[in-house]
């Protein structure tokens, strides 16, 4: 199937659905969020709203969507304004040979210049593993013009297989840091349906300034589980595996310094970094490696990193979450959005009441204002 598609607008009246219309917020239309509360709710989907990210000017939020109502699953990339409110553009596979098969379009990331790098992946009816997979890069004036970067999986001369990647961010217009991670299909147990494994490897450099694209494995960071970038670019915050530690990394001189230690609070996880302020997910329900791909969620903390004082985000219901992304510095108000997943907790007679706690697979997003 080729890249070039149609774009889709969920505001048609609004956005028109020209192949040349840029992909943005317009003005037209609601930019409030569907639910008020803290932290307030952004989308209501009967899928699964994934992996927020903020244009460079804050002016726009991207994320992930998961299609419903379809004989397949497909998953496309959807804009919104910063406060919420009408999703008014989406990138999706409306090609009728491609009706059976699932087409995803996944993890968005802008940089500063206006490129967009998304993973697309399509699978076969009925099939698990992808048929295609790769990185694109393209515009977000011309998202759909992407081309193909890398193709998911490859192998890193001497060193691992990536089979995907996470946490994207740009460092400059022709320069990438993600977390490169393995990939397996299979089964947790003779009698577990098969699942998606996936384990966070290491943080890929990925220079795209020259004819071909260049691969580099960040040193230190085996067992990568996050990755983020200062406002300025020039440090690398990142967790590992079974770790406490919010490490920083300073990528002129490869510095490796302790930015936090959560300690007895948890394993962090999926950190984001505003100038001095620094949020992560701390504790709540920790997958094993190599586990099944099922919420891997948990309270949001956020810490001072001039005093090291830790507060926990408030929320009006009981939710974990994943993924926290704070808007730029210099876009306004300071806003953090994040998927949030709903906890169910069992009070079992005679247990704690934590014993037996069920966190939904489905994802909303969740947005704070000034955290």
């Amino acid at each position: 199937m080729g890249i070039r598609r149609l774009l889709f607008c969920a505001t048609v009246a609004f956005l028109g659905c020209s192949h040349e219309q840029p992909f943005e917020t317009p003005a037209q239309g609601s930019d409030r969020p569907f639910l008020p509360g803290t932290p307030a709710r952004l989308t209501l989907n009967p899928g699964t709203d994934l992996h927020p990210a903020w244009t460079a000017d804050g002016g726009s939020l991207l994320y992930a969507w998961q299609q419903s109502g379809t004989p397949v699953i497909d998953r496309c990339i959807g804009v919104m304004a910063p406060t919420g409110g009408t999703r008014s553009a989406s990138i999706c596979n409306p090609d009728p040979a491609s009706a059976d098969s699932a087409d995803l379009f996944d993890l968005p990331a802008a940089s500063a210049g206006g490129r967009l790098l998304y993973v697309r992946s399509s699978s076969r009816p009925g099939a698990l593993p992808p048929a295609s997979s790769g990185i694109f890069v393209g515009t977000l004036a011309d998202p759909l013009a992407a081309g193909r970067v890398l193709t998911l999986p490859y192998t890193v001369p001497g060193g691992n297989t990536h089979g995907g990647i996470s946490s994207p961010h740009w460092v400059n217009e022709n320069r990438l840091l993600y977390v490169a991670t393995a990939v397996v299909y299979g089964a947790m147990c003779a009698q577990c349906p098969l699942d998606t494994l996936v384990t966070g490897l290491e943080i890929v450099d990925l220079n795209l300034s020259g004819p071909q694209p260049v691969v580099a494995i960040i040193p230190g960071t085996s067992g990568a589980t996050s990755a983020a970038l200062s406002s300025g670019a020039d440090t690398l915050y990142y967790t590992l595996e079974a770790d406490s530690i919010v490490y920083r990394r300073a990528l002129a001189s490869g510095q490796v310094s302790v930015a936090h230690n959560f300690g007895a609070r948890g394993i962090a996880r999926d950190v984001t970094v505003l100038g001095d302020r620094l949020v992560a997910v701390v504790g709540g329900i920790v997958q094993p490696p190599g586990g099944p791909d099922v919420p891997d969620a948990g309270p949001l903390i956020s810490v001072d990193l001039g005093t090291g004082a830790e507060t926990a985000l408030p929320t009006d219901g009981l939710l974990f979450f994943r993924r926290p992304a704070f808007s730029p510095s210099g876009s306004g108000n300071t806003r953090l959005v994040a998927e949030g997943y709903t906890v169910t907790i069992t009070v079992i007679p005679g247990t704690p009441p934590t014993a037996d706690t069920t966190v939904s697979k489905l994802a909303d997003l969740y947005l704070y204002t000034a955290p």
